[in-house]
């Protein structure tokens, strides 16, 4: 009973903040909502490995068993050994959030669909929470993704018992969702995907004003991008600059290249085609009608351009800075 009432309460609030709407609570929402997904899978996970330090007692057993010329000893062995999962991949699944998404996964309590959705939230969150970058164009749709996506992972929520005493006993939250099972004294194993049906009709999630904002902000970054490039051939300062070089200079090593020409010459892994393309599947997200299949989508745009957009920016920072103190010093400042 507790255990559950811990996450209704997590989502419940994260409702709360998500109605308010403001950047600040959508914030604390969308870290809500990741420490409560990553409590439905850590005990989801929990009850799918109830099996382990069985196995791993009855092991030794059959083995010596086999070991005394017991044929079927031998076959025991073997299925044993394939159930149990290595401590190094139990410690694994125990620590890391996408380790336990591709278990679940796996196992096929969660749809594949879900996991890399998953994956990509998880880290938005550790972006706002050790970096403090909060993506405020995209926080809204984001959250309510995340919200729909906790819900889902709700719906695969397993416990090896799930048993309830009077509604007296139940907190607010949680009693609003039983109050109809009278002296809920049966096992109510259908409870959790009961509150997630509910929470996600109360919450909801606009799928096309949701897909129109990841569109939009992709597409402002890649004018961003394409500005900044523009940026610095522009007031870079250097002769005979063509469309092109700057896309070419801010990833070059100038200090092993002396000459344009060297630059223009080398081989570089982002190019004019991959700005296009980018283009081209941003687009390509305005037919999409499958809340899963649209962040997988989105977030493999957003991962292919972001190490390319870091690149534009800190070269525009750079040339920014240094055109502001040659502009101090002419002034005489």
């Amino acid at each position: 009973m507790e255990q559950l009432e811990l996450i209704v309460v997590q989502l419940e609030e994260a409702k709360g903040l998500i109605e308010k709407g403001r950047v600040p609570h959508l914030r604390l929402a969308f870290i809500l909502l990741d420490s409560v997904t990553e409590l439905i899978l850590h005990r989801t996970v929990q009850s799918e490995l109830w099996d382990q330090e069985m196995l791993a007692g009855l092991l030794p057993t059959y083995k010596e068993m086999a070991d005394h010329g017991h044929a079927e000893a031998v076959a025991e062995v073997e299925a044993i050994e394939a159930k149990i999962i290595s401590k190094s991949d139990l410690n694994k699944i125990d620590r890391n959030f996408d380790a336990k998404v591709a278990f679940l996964v796996g196992r096929g309590v969660l749809d594949a669909a879900l996991g890399p959705v998953l994956e990509k939230l998880h880290k938005y969150r550790n972006e706002m929470y050790h970096r403090d970058k909060l993506r405020p164009e995209v926080i809204k749709p984001a959250t309510l993704i995340y919200f729909d996506s906790a819900c889902t992972a709700l719906d695969a929520y397993r416990q090896l018992c799930m048993a309830y005493g009077s509604a007296s006993a139940l907190g607010p939250e949680l009693r609003r969702y039983a109050a109809d099972d009278g002296l809920l004294g049966l096992v109510r194993q259908d409870l959790p995907q009961r509150i997630a049906a509910q929470l996600r009709r109360e919450v909801g999630l606009d799928l096309p004003q949701v897909r129109s904002a990841l569109v939009q902000y992709l597409h402002a970054r890649l004018d961003q991008v394409r500005d900044g490039l523009v940026f610095i051939e522009d007031n870079l300062g250097v002769p005979h600059l063509v469309r092109g070089d700057a896309l070419r200079l801010v990833q070059a090593n100038l200090t092993a290249t002396t000459t344009l020409e060297q630059v223009r010459g080398r081989r570089y892994p982002y190019s004019r085609a991959d700005m296009e393309r980018w283009r081209h599947l941003v687009c390509e997200l305005e037919s999409i009608d499958d809340k899963h299949q649209l962040v997988h989508e989105y977030a493999a745009i957003e991962d292919a351009l972001e190490p390319f957009e870091q690149k534009v920016e800190k070269a525009v920072t750079d040339l920014d800075r240094h055109l502001s103190l040659q502009d101090d010093m002419a002034r005489g400042k």
